[in-house]
């Protein structure tokens, strides 16, 4: 506290000094003796204007900063060009008297008291000079509070931006509702009648599956690792209910496993091309994984259910917008008359977890 407070008082005591040497220096009356236009501290009148100006300068410094210490007071914003305006005028409002007054006092009291020549253009010279070196006080100090003001305003709206990041993102996590379930306890119940023993591999496979949806709902995104892993566990689920009408082939270089995915994306693509699509043990749904151009790619051949309405496309959107909130990609995905795909961009690295 005390060393700030003694490099402020320092700095402006340079700052004095140097203002002081500039308009002694433009003194057209010389008033040194040695008339050379330099000041003499072997001279009373120098040694009187020295300190006077060094005196003058902290004072009016000390108003200016006043002055913005009241308008910081009342939540001044200088990033506003219109409050940048009426600062100045205020500030030159308060500080032109000073330096007149100031100018008055030296050329027609001090000077004359030390039978010194009284000089009116070197009256107006001083009043001139004095208040540029007043404004470049002033446009220093509104500098310097603007690139305050702006680098807060900068940080406040990214703190926004990030509370609306992450309360989108909340929501999105939320989202995530696998309806594979409702199916898997009706083929549960049949195979409980069927087949009790694959009836309990089911079960438990069931609850590995569920029990990671209840784990990972909070999460949305997991490594594609971990997601291949629940993925292979679905398909059993599926499978078992399907047997071989459904072929999934997954062709993944282990390069690409420490990325990341939306939690259950994968699941919730398997899921909807066996929604949408019909197959048969003559025409199995075919559904491809693999990674191209630093994309996982999902891709199944179109065989159109007639009677399933139009799919919402709620799970793409909330896939989408996951992404969105982590990297500048897109999801692609494209359909033409024979194949649905998807391509998820491939990430090695998260903003938000």
């Amino acid at each position: 506290m005390l060393l700030g407070t003694l490099k402020k008082y320092g700095f402006r005591l340079f700052c004095a000094v140097l203002i002081f040497a500039t308009l002694r220096l433009g003194d057209s009356d010389n008033l040194s003796a040695g008339g050379n236009g330099y000041f003499n501290f072997e001279e009373t009148i120098d040694k009187v204007l020295f300190a006077y100006t060094i005196l003058v300068v902290m004072i009016i410094w000390e108003v200016i900063d006043r002055a913005f210490y009241h308008f910081k007071k009342h939540n001044f914003n200088f990033t506003r060009s219109r409050n940048l305006i009426k600062a100045t005028i205020i500030l030159t409002l308060i500080t032109l008297p000073l330096i007149v007054a100031a100018s008055t006092f030296s050329e027609y009291f001090i000077k004359p008291s030390l039978f010194c020549p009284v000089s009116s253009e070197a009256y107006y010279e001083t009043i001139i000079q004095g208040h540029i070196f007043a404004w470049l006080i002033i446009a220093a100090r509104i500098i310097h509070i603007n690139a305050s003001q702006t680098k807060q305003l900068e940080q406040d709206n990214a703190l926004v931006q990030k509370e609306l990041l992450q309360s989108k993102y909340q929501n999105l996590k939320n989202q995530i509702n696998p309806h594979f379930l409702f199916n898997s306890f009706s083929v549960l119940q049949n195979l409980i009648e069927t087949d009790p023993e694959k009836a309990s591999d089911f079960l438990e496979k069931l609850s590995a599956m569920y029990r990671y949806i209840l784990e990972k709902r909070e999460e949305a995104m997991s490594s594609l690792e971990r997601e291949l892993e629940v993925l292979r566990v679905y398909l059993y689920l599926l499978k078992t209910r399907h047997e071989e009408r459904l072929v999934v082939n997954i062709n993944i270089d282990e390069a690409y496993l420490q990325s990341f995915v939306p939690t259950l994306s994968l699941q919730m693509l398997v899921e909807n091309a066996v929604k949408h699509n019909r197959f048969s043990n003559d025409e199995p749904l075919i559904i491809d994984l693999f990674v191209r151009d630093d994309y996982l790619i999902v891709k199944n051949r179109i065989k159109k259910k007639g009677s399933i309405a139009q799919s919402t496309r709620v799970g793409l959107e909330n896939i989408r917008n996951r992404y969105s909130l982590q990297t500048e990609k897109t999801v692609i995905i494209t359909e033409d008359e024979q194949f649905f795909t998807v391509k998820l961009p491939v990430l090695f690295g998260l903003r938000l977890t």
